[in-house]
């Protein structure tokens, strides 16, 4: 079951992927940055969940983090996307993607285990 659930996940992922990389502004990869802090954050939030909660269980685990946040996140075209802004534009371009990445993608790990933290806390006090 949860191999079914990664694939079922990874589709979806992929499919989002695919739909947000379309999007580049001025020729920065604006999609490519967008799915990797998204997925820094959310799977920041579900392993702070999964650890405070139980929740999500195993297999919902295996959908969402290694299936959808597998595949929604892309280091591979992030890596080929910061070349090709350094050697297409400039060093100043191809710097910039690579800590708008980095920086970002670490500020909302950190935002999402803090989110999970606080959503945890919030639960175990209503209940």
């Amino acid at each position: 079951m949860q191999w079914l659930a990664v694939a079922l996940g990874g589709g979806l992922g992929a499919m989002l992927r695919f739909a947000l990389s379309q999007w580049v502004v001025r020729r920065f990869p604006v999609g490519t940055l967008v799915v990797n802090v998204l997925g820094c954050f959310l799977i920041g939030l579900l392993i702070s969940l999964a650890v405070k909660t139980k929740w999500p269980g195993p297999t919902m685990q295996c959908f969402l983090i290694g299936g959808f946040l597998g595949s929604l996140t892309t280091f591979s075209t992030f890596a080929y996307q910061t070349f090709e802004l350094t050697a297409e534009e400039s060093l100043s371009w191809g710097m910039l993607n690579l800590f708008s990445n980095l920086i970002l993608g670490l500020g909302l790990v950190w935002l999402g285990i803090a989110t999970g933290e606080t959503i945890a806390a919030a639960l175990e006090t209503s209940s």
